[in-house]
């Protein structure tokens, strides 16, 4: 049954109603699925739910502050004032999330004077920090655990453009990928030691205590929560539905924190997801699926996609997962996963820098947001069609 998918659904809508008004238009098609007043109700109050939490989060009015997500230089939404150029002092802002800014309008750009970020935790980092610098073979390969580990981006304007530009650039930031890493490192160590249900017990406790000291970023908290249902269904020994699953992940999110709507990386990640639930026949398809879903967002917020390069993610990946193993392992042991932490990362950089020098053409156009809207729904109605016949 996928009535919790649908209720979850609507937990979204519920908060776009905040935005606009064209949140209503599904109402008007559940009348073709749901025939139980009691489902309709639930459906009612899951819009309500969503609607009553995205008020409680917005900033009142009459504060000086604005909370803005920059998602690319210079670009950001400004909540109750619309997509703007945002400019610190004189300076474009870099892609940052979670931020409160004071500041002045002329036009269409947002001045900031003074601004206040949600980051990681600073102990956590300082820790980090100094069991990389013994651990890495050079300046290049710290600032890249760290940024992937910690989530604290300092590497070089090239380096960054290297890896964006050849559709890799989803490794720098902590995703779901390195979350998914660190759980399964962390469950495969504890059921070898025979703890049993604990094992999904701790291995979820630990993906929350590592969310919290990254700093809650929308990746990382949609990963702990879709790891953390699967370790629930497994302990109560009950299979469930990805999709379910999935939509209610999606649906906690945004109750959790109603901004991550204007997010890009939100987007990407849970439309990158659906993806590869939609297509998991095999690791190629997946990777597909997730480039159909997730090209519309990139090419509204980006206004390119490197789709030429999605091939090159079947390498990066693996070697990714191994380097994230040795270079955690390196940290606490030293010898020799130092040395293979090294190998595998100038192995990494070598093909992203390989991949960039052949300049392959990116698919490069901006769409409005009624195409990406669009396409979405229609993709939903479709999967939900399909799935309701198999009900």
């Amino acid at each position: 049954m996928y009535y919790p998918s649908l209720c979850s659904f609507f937990v979204f809508l519920g908060i776009s109603f905040k935005f606009t008004g064209f949140a209503l238009l599904p109402f008007v098609l559940l009348p073709l699925f749901l025939r139980k007043p009691l489902e309709v109700l639930g459906i009612i109050l899951c819009f309500l739910l969503g609607y009553i939490r995205v008020w409680e989060r917005l900033i009142p009015k009459g504060s000086d502050f604005y909370e803005v997500q920059v998602y690319d230089i210079g670009k950001g939404f400004v909540v109750g004032e619309g997509f703007k150029t945002v400019l610190f002092g004189d300076k474009l802002a870099y892609p940052v999330g979670n931020i409160l800014v004071k500041g002045n309008f002329s036009k269409d750009t947002l001045y900031v004077s003074e601004y206040y970020k949600f980051s990681s935790f600073r102990p956590f980092v300082d820790i980090v920090d100094k069991l990389l610098i013994k651990s890495t073979g050079s300046e290049r390969q710290y600032l890249f655990a760290k940024s992937v580990i910690t989530g604290v981006r300092e590497l070089d304007y090239k380096t960054k453009t290297m890896f964006y530009d050849t559709g890799v650039g989803h490794i720098l930031a902590i995703s779901g990928l390195h979350v998914g890493i660190i759980f399964l490192a962390i469950l495969h160590i504890l059921r070898f030691l025979r703890l049993g249900v604990w094992s999904y017990v701790l291995s979820s406790l630990f993906v929350w205590v590592y969310a919290f000291f990254v700093g809650l970023i929308p990746s990382v908290f949609r990963a702990s929560l879709m790891l953390t249902l699967y370790a629930v269904s497994k302990i109560i020994s009950r299979p469930v539905k990805p999709l379910n699953v999935f939509m209610l992940a999606f649906a906690l999110c945004l109750l959790w924190e109603p901004i991550w709507i204007f997010s890009p990386s939100f987007w990407l990640s849970f439309s990158a997801i659906l993806g590869f639930i939609l297509l998991p026949k095999n690791t190629i398809t997946s990777v597909f699926g997730a480039l159909i879903f997730s090209t519309p967002f990139s090419l509204y917020f980006f206004g390119k996609s490197p789709i030429i390069y999605a091939p090159l993610n079947l390498l990066v990946i693996p070697i990714m997962t191994l380097f994230m193993y040795s270079q955690i392992l390196a940290m606490f042991v030293g010898y020799p996963f130092d040395k293979s932490a090294e190998l595998l990362f100038n192995t990494l950089y070598g093909l992203v820098v390989l991949a960039y020098n052949l300049r392959l053409p990116a698919l490069e156009f901006k769409i409005p947001l009624w195409t990406v809207i669009l396409y979405s729904t229609f993709i939903l109605i479709i999967v939900f069609l399909r799935n309701y016949k198999k009900t």
